[in-house]
């Protein structure tokens, strides 16, 4: 059996198998309220209601970045939620 030009195009060659690299995303020690809901489960409005009602407190829970947005420590967050003030 012989080829014809149009059965021998690019997509005849043989390819090289598809190679998946997995790996994690670790956040840094201070996140935006973006990755709040991926890492805890906490909606912007809920993260809201804690720096209202005074349960996360101003530099050690939450600040704020130079952009002047506000940005939330992971490890405190951490600590709050397994029941360390």
């Amino acid at each position: 059996m012989t080829a014809t030009a149009e059965q021998l195009n690019d997509h005849s060659r043989p390819t090289a198998p598809a190679i998946k690299q997995l790996f994690a995303i670790v956040p840094a020690k201070w996140v935006r309220q973006e990755l709040l809901f991926p890492v805890f489960g906490i909606s912007p409005e809920a993260a809201r209601k804690y720096r209202g009602s005074g349960q996360w407190h101003e530099g050690k829970h939450w600040d704020r970045d130079p952009a002047n947005r506000v940005i939330y420590n992971r490890e405190a967050i951490e600590k709050w939620m397994a029941g360390a003030l």
